[in-house]
């Protein structure tokens, strides 16, 4: 009797031990994956070697700001530029080297989704869900332009990701240490930017809209998650207050400035920046696919048919949920597994593991999306925004578009829309790939307008023009000033090597970003400068001073066929930013100002 009960026993443990296995997410699509993501980061990567892109305004800062770590800056958080700190260490100073971890993070988001996919929908038909969402996420337009740049969007997207990831599996499980980890997810994307504070209507939702063992507020794992990300955060909140708050100002006023850019044409603008950012045919897919019928195969049928309610699902041997389920009505080893045979369409319970997948999923990823795009909108209508600012909804949208290219809830063998999978990422990649090579496809007959990236070409150009001036030995390191934000930081980053002081023209005594805040010339008397800024601005700077000597005009033609022009001067003896001052600290009667004393 002995004999035959050991072997039994061992079947059981084994079915057990199977039956708590997650699908594998490795395999030949996986490997297909990766080459994909490598090869469009190489692309991107490459694309430095011959275009005329420099770094954009942002990036020059982040670069600036990273030589000397804080938790904290005027307009941003501190994650980027301590990313930065870590990509320049690594890489070097050069454009791509400010760049690479930023542009690493894209394909690492993406890989992401492959492992939130199969928590959603534990099959290894949502297994290929997450990677042909990895493979749309990675291929949308808005990401080809992102996914150059390091900027706060980045750590961003990840954080986002991450937290939506975390907080479905806290909130089916009620483990403690899920819960910790969305804690530390929502305390990251806080520190990369304050657009995370949207995920608050997503997390608050979850408690109560996601079936699992508790729902609420009366529990732990909520409140771990607040106190955890508190904790991530307390240090730039630490910084805040030492410094009064100057990002929470900043950021105050931006969210409730209005202004003339916005009402209904900004808000029409940023909804077909949404389309464009998503890419039309990503979103003519969706729609089409999302009220088609989703295939169900029944045993000895000819072909697939409609499902009545929720469609059959190759169900993986995997756990949602513990066994303590509420509002469950079945035993848990009912809900655990895949309700009937394939084919069969009886009610589901409310409580069970394929609700969750097959209802409660598709209305999580709608509420990752959804309340982040309205808070967008409500500030396009009142003040214009950038259509960037609600990337972070791409996460869900790539997600929920994924499931209907590749149903994650119907057999490995059912019928998919595969000439739908093509057409959409090949129209992406080269949607993107237009929208980023554009002008080196089309050439000098494009119009600034259509070039997203022109902001960021012809910079190197210039600073080469002006190195020899600036290197003259009658000017060598005098302090270099500037009356633009933009110039300043383009002027620090290309100047690096000759170590220079680099003040602010700030007569207003502005604080309204971060060089004005903390290198504005000082209202002191007797300085020499070099300044640089655009024709038209320098009478009235160089009114203030003394003497002046106009050094070299800089004018560099960019591949559209507009033209950078910028004035190098050499201004001696700052007489303040006013007569009062002058008068005040000199003891004497100011000069007259009628015309500045050239050489």
């Amino acid at each position: 009797m002995a004999t035959t009960t050991a072997p039994a026993t061992r079947s059981s443990s084994s079915s057990t031990r199977t039956a708590g296995r997650w699908p594998s997410i490795v395999g030949p699509r996986l490997w297909m994956l990766l080459a994909l993501l490598a090869a469009l980061l190489a692309m991107r990567m490459g694309m430095f070697s011959f275009s005329s892109m420099s770094l954009f305004l942002d990036e020059a800062q982040y670069w600036d700001w990273s030589r000397e770590l804080a938790w904290g800056f005027h307009d941003k958080p501190p994650l980027i530029v301590a990313l930065v700190r870590l990509s320049t260490a690594l890489f070097g100073s050069g454009e791509l080297g400010v760049k690479a971890l930023a542009m690493l993070l894209y394909p690492i988001t993406a890989l992401c989704l492959v492992g939130f996919a199969r928590a959603l929908w534990p099959t290894s038909s949502g297994v290929r869900t997450g990677i042909v969402a990895a493979a749309l996420y990675m291929t949308l337009p808005g990401l080809a332009v992102l996914g150059l740049l390091a900027t706060t969007d980045a750590p961003l997207l990840l954080c986002w990701a991450l937290a939506c990831w975390a907080l479905w599996r806290a909130q089916v499980t009620d483990r403690l240490k899920y819960w910790a980890w969305l804690g530390v997810a929502v305390g990251l994307g806080l520190l990369s930017k304050y657009t995370m504070m949207a995920f608050v209507p997503t997390f608050i939702w979850a408690l109560w809209g996601i079936h699992g063992p508790k729902k609420g507020i009366l529990r732990l794992g909520p409140w771990a998650t607040v106190a955890i990300a508190l904790a991530v955060v307390s240090p730039h909140l630490a910084w805040n207050v030492q410094h009064h708050f100057p990002t929470l100002h900043y950021t105050a006023q931006v969210t409730a400035a209005q202004d003339a850019a916005g009402g209904p044409q900004g808000a029409l603008g940023f909804l077909a920046g949404q389309i464009l950012m998503l890419g039309p045919l990503t979103i003519l897919a969706g729609l089409w696919l999302w009220w088609r019928p989703v295939p169900a195969i029944t045993p000895g049928a000819a072909g697939p048919t409609r499902p009545s309610s929720v469609s059959a699902s190759q169900w993986a041997n995997s756990t949602q949920l513990s066994s303590r389920l509420e509002g469950a009505s079945a035993p848990p080893s009912t809900l655990l597994t895949q309700p009937g045979g394939v084919g069969q369409r009886k009610p589901v319970a409310r409580g069970s593991a394929y609700y969750l997948a097959a209802v409660s999923s598709y209305r999580f990823l709608w509420a990752c999306s959804v309340p982040l795009l309205l808070i967008a909108l409500v500030q396009a209508f009142r003040a214009g925004s950038l259509i960037h600012w609600a990337a972070p909804a791409m996460v869900g949208l790539s997600l929920l578009v994924a499931s209907r290219l590749s149903q994650p809830m119907v057999p490995l063998a059912a019928p998919r829309p595969n000439i739908w999978l093509m057409i959409v990422l090949a129209g992406n990649i080269a949607g993107s790939v237009g929208t980023v090579y554009v002008r080196e496809l089309v050439g000098p007959n494009l119009p600034a307008q259509a070039d997203v990236l022109a902001r960021t070409r012809g910079w190197e150009a210039v600073f080469h023009q002006i190195t020899p001036a600036v290197n003259e030995p009658v000017v060598r390191g005098l302090p270099f000033l500037t009356d633009d934000p933009e110039l300043m930081a383009q002027s620090i980053y290309h100047l690096r090597g000759m170590r220079l002081q680099h003040l602010y023209w700030n007569p207003t005594g502005a604080q309204t970003h971060h060089y004005a805040t903390q290198q504005s010339l000082p209202n002191r008397v007797g300085a020499d400068v070099l300044l640089l800024t655009h024709p038209g601005q320098e009478a009235a700077i160089a009114a203030r001073f003394a003497w002046v000597r106009p050094l070299q005009d800089v004018v560099v033609r960019t591949e559209d066929g507009a033209e950078r022009q910028f004035k190098l001067m050499l201004l001696r003896g700052f007489l303040g930013y006013d007569d009062a001052t002058y008068r005040q600290q000199s003891g004497t009667a100011a000069p007259s100002m009628e015309t500045p004393v050239n050489d």
